[in-house]
């Protein structure tokens, strides 16, 4: 007689405990689809609007760290863009801190992290990203993040004159890079390249053990703060752990979504930006809540947008870019940061006066004052659909030339 293979029902312990390593291996190991990425971003901002009333915009902090460490070595100068707070406990500081810490512990569980050095031009290029970029977010004002993601969802209309400026800079940045790298293939000689044996990190299987570390870390922090009597201090900390996280593993680029439209004619990044953009702008419409920060607009918008656009592209990332490299080890991403604060620390004393005072800015305009929340909603939504319009007539002339 033929004997039949038994099978045993899986146990319920092994059936749980292979679901939840699936789950593991899925959040911490495999990237995420882009799109994921990008919506869980725009709902992240949005919920941490609704708790502390704050949204996503990273060098406006680095600018009063950049003002903070003046202070430090004897110069007296203001922050240009809030008041200047002790660092443990200014909230938007606490949002920078927490997505390099997530980023750092995201890195870790992946495997992913490691110090990468670059030669001088390397660090030279991230010098003058982060100058620019310093110089870019106090024309804008804010980043590419708060001065055209965020004020465009928040129906500001310095977020439409910003994306003009992001896309030129970003275009002008590029083709920055590209000249470099067709100068140093002129110079590579490939009859002295040689094969190296591949080899195996000896501390690869101690980052998920060390990525937990930092995560007990971060719950500790959280729970300082939250028995000090500053649970939205902690709060918002957690936030920027988990935006840290979302950007590590779904990689999504905002340098790369401006850059790739007309560098490469490739808008598939960008694309999934202007999604989350549509479901943002909807929440905070449905919302219509106090707090937003409709900005200055002027010609600066546009200015500053360029500068801060070639900027994030030399230097490798954009604000939160160059945050969430940081933490996964790139230098010249330390670079940036630093040059980025200095520069833009410096504000007060180059200008004379703050962000959004004086003759170089414009007056804020909040659209739903003009036209209602009904037609500020069209409205943004009316500028989404022209640039993703754009987008498909860009990547039409790539298609066109094949």
């Amino acid at each position: 007689m033929e004997r039949r293979a038994i099978t045993r029902p899986m146990g319920r312990q092994v059936y749980m405990r292979d679901s939840l390593k699936e789950v593991w291996l899925r959040l911490f190991t495999e990237p995420w689809p882009l799109g994921v990425g990008a919506l869980a971003l725009s709902l992240t901002n949005f919920f941490m609007f609704m708790y502390a009333a704050r949204t996503l915009g990273t060098f406006p902090t680095m600018a009063m760290w950049g003002s903070w460490i003046y202070n430090l070595l004897g110069l007296k100068t203001e922050s240009p863009f809030a008041p200047l707070n002790p660092i443990y406990r200014d909230m938007p500081s606490l949002l920078n801190i927490g997505i390099i810490l997530g980023t750092l512990g995201t890195a870790l569980l992946a495997r992913e992290f490691k110090i990468r050095k670059e030669d001088w031009q390397g660090y030279l290029l991230g010098a003058v990203g982060g100058i620019l970029m310093g110089f870019g977010t106090v024309l804008l004002p804010s980043c590419n993040l708060g001065g055209f993601w965020v004020a465009t969802m928040t129906f500001s209309l310095r977020g439409p004159l910003a994306a003009i400026g992001l896309l030129l800079g970003a275009f002008a940045g590029g083709k920055i890079l590209q000249y470099q790298m067709r100068k140093a293939l002129q110079n590579v000689d490939f009859t002295r390249a040689f094969t190296g044996k591949p080899t195996i990190s000896q501390t690869a299987s101690r980052q998920p053990m060390r990525g937990l570390m930092v995560f007990g870390f971060i719950f500790a922090v959280f729970l300082v703060y939250y028995f000090l009597g500053m649970p939205k201090h902690g709060g918002l900390f957690l936030f920027g752990v988990l935006v840290g996280v979302i950007i590590q593993r779904s990689r999504l680029c905002f340098t790369a979504a401006f850059r790739e439209i007309l560098i490469s004619r490739d808008g598939k990044v960008m694309k999934w930006v202007l999604l989350s953009m549509v479901v943002g702008a909807l929440g905070f419409a449905l919302h219509r809540g106090q707090g937003f920060n409709a900005g200055p607009v002027g010609w600066h918008n546009i200015v500053g947008g360029f500068l801060f656009g070639m900027g994030m592209v030399l230097a490798g990332g954009c604000g939160l870019g160059i945050l969430v490299r940081s933490g996964e080890g790139y230098t010249r991403s330390w670079v940036a940061i630093l040059s980025g604060m200095l520069t833009s620390g410096a504000w007060v004393h180059i200008y004379g006066q703050k962000v959004g005072q004086g003759w170089l800015y414009g007056k804020p305009v909040f659209l739903p004052d003009i036209i209602g929340w009904g037609g500020a909603l069209a409205f943004v939504y009316a500028f989404l659909l022209v640039f993703y319009l754009f987008i498909l007539w860009v990547e039409a002339g790539k298609y066109e030339r094949a």
